[in-house]
């Protein structure tokens, strides 16, 4: 999908009286809060993005030199609100596109994924306004049609930039996603920390976190039992390979565990499921759910994605069986069919090397 016609307006005009420190050029890991709010959008595409500036203007526009954005200044930043920032970078890209983000500069770890379906969902339903939310809290970034920002530009800021979404009485729609980074700012010293814990982290999700991305894709309970009883198994594979001094990451094999059938029921759910785990930031996770189906090679050593493999290929429904049993039945279905039945005897096979590899038996 192509974002030519879709830009960001990114407010970081205002005090930061809460948070002391000036919180857009707060680094969060090697780069600042702003920069890595950016690059959200640039990495879907984006490339219409305003920053809106005010206090300390000189700085942050010498940090964003180099990273493709205009920026634009609200002059009398100490006498106005946000909501009067947000119009300045209305007012910029609303000849030049169908629809606008809007955000302030410390929502840094949006997903990929959630951006995406915002920009879907008011593309399939010609609706004015998305907003985005978390466990029932609405958060950003907002998204606005072209008819909504000629409204919201009308408003004569009572409430902010919510006052004026709560005129606009039709075409409203709030999306639920599993995304924490949709409620995540850094408003105070505390909300910081988070999200500096929150960054060292954010690429295995917590086993919380696993269930949420279950509930929101709408997995059977039945496929649930399975996943836990893979990642059950996972675990003790990864024992296993310990007693050998083989030290895997659990955590990212048991949310791999947890995760690989999160597109099951889809057509090359594998592949599915690695898109949308890629597209909400968790790549290793995506690689492991990519090759849960079929390995290519065993390695020397063993890594989290063959410990995957084999969990899955040693649970039929949610009970431990031989691997002999598990394909079983897909041999006798597909036994007239030589290439589906090649194809199943060579994952059982990869299969059964894989748990001589680990059990030695």
């Amino acid at each position: 999908m192509k974002y030519d016609k879709i830009g960001a307006v990114i407010v970081a005009g205002g005090l930061s009286s809460r948070m002391k420190d000036y919180k857009p050029l707060l680094n969060i890991g090697s780069k600042t809060m702003i920069e890595t709010t950016i690059e959200n959008y640039q990495n879907i595409g984006i490339k219409n993005i305003v920053a809106v500036t005010g206090h300390r203007a000189d700085d942050i526009e010498k940090k964003l030199a180099d990273c493709n954005v205009q920026t634009v200044r609200n002059h009398d930043y100490k006498n106005t609100h946000m909501f009067d920032s947000i119009c300045i970078g209305l007012k910029e890209l609303k000849n030049s596109v169908d629809m606008i983000f809007v955000t302030p500069s410390d929502s840094p770890f949006v997903q990929k994924h959630t951006l995406k379906k915002m920009i879907e969902e008011m593309e399939n339903n010609s609706l004015k306004i998305v907003q985005p939310s978390y466990e029932g809290n609405n958060g950003h970034p907002i998204l606005l049609s072209s008819e909504a920002v000629r409204e919201i530009l009308k408003h004569d800021g009572t409430n902010g930039l919510q006052g004026a979404i709560d005129n606009i009485v039709t075409g409203y729609r709030n999306m639920s996603f599993a995304d924490p980074g949709i409620v995540m700012d850094a408003d105070t010293p505390l909300d910081f920390f988070k999200l500096v814990e929150y960054n060292k982290k954010r690429n295995v999700p917590s086993i919380e976190l696993c269930i949420k991305i279950l509930d929101y894709f709408k997995v059977t309970e039945e496929v649930k039992s399975h996943s836990y009883a893979v990642a059950m198994e996972s675990l003790k594979i990864c024992e296993q390979l310990r007693e050998r001094e083989i030290n895997l990451d659990q955590m990212t094999v048991l949310a791999a565990a947890l995760l690989h059938d999160v597109a099951k029921g889809c057509k090359g759910h594998s592949f599915i499921g690695a898109d949308w785990l890629n597209d909400m930031g968790y790549e290793e996770i995506a690689k492991i759910v990519y090759n849960h189906v079929k390995l290519e090679n065993i390695p020397e050593i063993l890594t989290e994605k063959e410990v995957v493999y084999l969990a899955d290929k040693m649970v039929k429904g949610s009970n431990l069986v031989s691997i002999e049993d598990r394909f079983l039945a897909k041999e006798n279905f597909y036994k007239c069919n030589e290439e589906i039945l090649g194809n199943i005897r060579e994952k059982k096979n990869m299969a059964i090397s894989l748990y001589e590899a680990v059990f030695g038996c």
